[in-house]
C-alpha cells in the first residue's frame, strides 16, 4: 500500500480478531486490510455472526475494525 504521490497518506483499516481463552490473557490476530469504511464494518459484522455461530466453549471470539494511517 503506497500513496501515487510522494509524502502522501494512506489510510486503511485492519482486520484484527481478538481470541481470548477462559482464564488467559487476549490473542490479538490480523486478518486482512480493507480501504472502504463501510466495507469493513460490513465484513467485522459477517464475521462476527459466523463467530457466534461456530462458538466453542470457555472461548470468546471477536472481529474489529481498526482505522490505521500510514
Amino acid at each position: 500500500m503506497f500513496g501515487k504521490k510522494e509524502n502522501s497518506i494512506v489510510s486503511t483499516h485492519l482486520i484484527v480478531k481478538v481470541r481470548k481463552y477462559h482464564n488467559l490473557k487476549p490473542s490479538f490476530y490480523l486478518e486482512s486490510n480493507i480501504a472502504d469504511f463501510d466495507e469493513a464494518n460490513s465484513v467485522v459484522s459477517k464475521l462476527n455472526d459466523i463467530a457466534e455461530i461456530q462458538k466453542e466453549d470457555n472461548v470468546l471470539e471477536k472481529y474489529y475494525s481498526v482505522h490505521f494511517n500510514l
